[in-house]
């Protein structure tokens, strides 16, 4: 591995050692998707159907604490809450959401649909503004009370005129969603009901971000523009060169967005005006995280990028040796950082250097990693569940 080191980023090759395994445990069934984490617990899920395919691990020990069997297949990471693990799964037909109690894996309710034939499991849900939302490979979004008993029913459908690509996020009342139909979604979070739509001509992949009451989106187009949250008036506009594939990150007064033109923005706010731009040798496909003064990046030209977050100046920059295919995870309070490079590998980096820290690789396929406490967890293909330091 290669990294550059300001001032005069100056090339320097270094050959990352293997992180200390702190922990290993073995559940027997592949894992492919990515493991969730809340209050020291590693939550996981597998797409096998026969067997227990939900399962809680001690983060400190790796103890498996409890597993439970929802004797269908499973395509997405389970969303976690304060006391409830959300999983959605299909058996054949049927399609069905469960809540399940953090601590001891016993099923709190379970919502059961049937009509209209659209896979609950395969897209997402996630939580946010207090509600839990299902999406479906179709054109649906289910909202559901996550708390309390077993719901009898959903609290409300939307249904768009197109397959809602993006995830949802609720802020003062108002569920804000993008739509391949070109539109871009505001709804009252207790019935569900449309309080507005604005157009922009495109196809919208990237989920909105919300602060105060702008609603910033960039859409496939390379449009990304600022909404009013309560009236979706659009404020402003900003035209990149290249679509927008995931969300802008917002911090004060600024929303950083990268574009396919291989550029990463950072935009006023208020009015949309150019704060700065970097352009990168290849564009970014995952959004940016703030650590500090920095904005830290991966692209598709196999780099890790840190930028001052002020002045959009190259801080460091670390060669992958591989195609980054995670978003960078901020490790040790912001110290570090983690992701996935290729299928088989997982990477540590200084994040105020880009100097590696360590490089794991292994013959299974790797999920996404996250981070518990101190250390980083990722499971693989194989099964095998680990926390890695």
């Amino acid at each position: 591995m290669g990294f550059l080191i300001a001032p005069g980023l100056v090339t320097i090759a270094h050959a990352a050692s293997a992180p200390q395994t702190v922990w290993s445990t073995t559940i027997k069934v592949p894992v492919y998707n990515t493991p969730q984490e809340r209050d020291g617990q590693v939550y996981l899920t597998s797409t096998q159907s026969s067997g227990p395919n939900v399962f809680a691990i001690d983060g400190r020990t790796g103890k498996p604490l409890w597993s439970f069997p929802t004797q269908g297949s499973i395509a997405i990471p389970p969303t976690v809450g304060p006391t409830q693990v959300f999983v959605a799964s299909d058996v054949g037909s049927m399609h069905f959401m469960r809540a399940i109690d953090a601590k001891t894996g016993a099923l709190i309710w379970k919502y059961t649909r049937d009509q209209p034939p659209e896979c609950m499991c395969s897209y997402q849900s996630t939580l946010s503004g207090g509600l839990l939302f299902a999406q479906t490979d179709g054109h649906s979004l289910y909202a559901f009370e996550p708390n309390g008993a077993a719901p009898s029913k959903r609290l409300w459908a939307f249904d768009g005129d197109g397959a809602l690509l993006t995830k949802p996020v609720a802020a003062n009342g108002v569920v804000v969603v993008g739509s391949s139909d070109r539109n871009i979604y505001g709804l009252d979070a207790k019935t569900g009901k449309t309080l507005w739509t604005s157009t922009t001509g495109y196809a919208f992949t990237a989920a909105p971000a919300v602060t105060g009451d702008v609603v910033v989106i960039g859409d496939q187009g390379g449009n990304i523009d600022g909404f009013d949250l309560k009236t979706g008036k659009q404020l402003w506009n900003f035209g990149a060169s290249g679509a927008i594939d995931d969300a802008a990150v917002t911090a004060g007064n600024v929303a950083y967005a990268v574009s396919e033109d291989h550029n990463l923005y950072a935009l006023n706010i208020k009015n949309g005006q150019t704060v700065w731009q970097y352009a990168m040798d290849d564009y970014a496909e995952h959004a940016p995280i703030l650590l500090g003064h920095l904005v830290v990046v991966d692209n598709r030209a196999g780099q890790l990028i840190g930028l001052d977050a002020a002045k959009g100046t190259l801080v460091w920059q670390t060669n992958l040796d591989g195609t980054p295919f995670s978003p960078p995870v901020a490790w040790q309070d912001g110290k570090a950082v983690v992701l996935k490079i290729g299928d088989h590998r997982i990477g540590a980096f200084d994040a105020s250097s880009g100097k590696p820290l360590w490089d794991y690789s292994t013959e299974a396929v790797v999920t996404l990693p996250i981070v518990s406490g101190q250390h980083v967890n990722v499971a693989t293909s194989s099964g095998e569940v680990m926390a890695l330091d």
